[in-house]
């Protein structure tokens, strides 16, 4: 296992034990938001993934195993690295789906591979249990997959990931609005510059228009006035 997994690994177990605090407060997701993403207080939110980040980040390892809050997001982060697969490995993040879905969308927790035991996998994870932070001995029934920190390239710009179409990469979006802060603009809808600038061209012909429409309004003549036809009724006056 790498070194700085293992250091990743101990900064975890020195947390065994924690629980969240009233209204669901972690110090991982209050440490998440100042140190990660400033865009929203994860300091209730649910924080199996922050707590990992921590861990990797107190570790110097945060570059190879991601900063999430998302779940899915993460998974994906594997996935387009090259990262990810059915193979358990000590060090390796686990992603799981109660449901026993297979997809990277319908991942609901997480967390890190401490040794395989045949067909079971012995973990440490966060908010379980009545959200402590606790090992785990699990068979893999709920596994989507395993995101593997020491096959991230690092230093390296990874190839692109192949666009999704209602796929699993990026998130069904079906969780908090505040886990779903990492997934990607749309990319198959229509650029913005260009209705820009037709939007401008027709701003300019209309204005065009008008202009020469008041310029031949003051330059003829204006029409005689009608002859005096007589008094004016009661009814004209209304």
């Amino acid at each position: 296992m790498d070194t700085g997994i293992k250091e990743m690994i101990k900064n975890l177990e020195s947390e065994l034990g924690y629980t969240e605090k009233g209204g669901g407060y972690t110090k991982f997701g209050d440490w998440y938001s100042k140190n990660v993403d400033h865009s929203y207080d994860f300091s209730n939110a649910a924080w199996c993934d922050m707590f990992l980040v921590w861990g990797a980040t107190k570790a110097g390892v945060a570059k190879q195993v991601g900063k999430f809050a998302y779940t899915p997001s993460h998974a994906a982060f594997f996935k387009k690295h090259k990262a990810f697969d059915a193979k358990p490995a000590p060090g390796a993040l686990v992603f799981y789906d109660w449901s026993g879905g297979k997809g990277i969308d319908g991942i609901d927790h997480v967390g890190i591979v401490t040794e395989v035991d045949g067909g079971r996998i012995h973990t440490i994870e966060g908010n379980v249990d009545g959200q402590f932070v606790k090992r785990k001995v699990r068979d893999q029934d709920n596994v989507v997959g395993y995101g593997h920190p020491v096959k991230v390239p690092i230093g390296r710009k990874p190839a692109a990931a192949p666009a999704q179409h209602g796929g699993d990469a990026s998130g069904s979006g079906a969780k908090t609005a505040a886990m779903a802060y990492t997934r990607p603009a749309p990319a198959d809808g229509p650029s913005v510059e260009p209705w820009s600038a037709v939007g401008a061209v027709l701003f300019l012909t209309l204005s065009l228009l008008v202009f020469l429409k008041r310029r031949r309004a003051t330059t003829e003549p204006a029409p005689a006035a009608p002859a005096p036809s007589g008094p004016r009724t009661r009814e004209e006056d209304r």
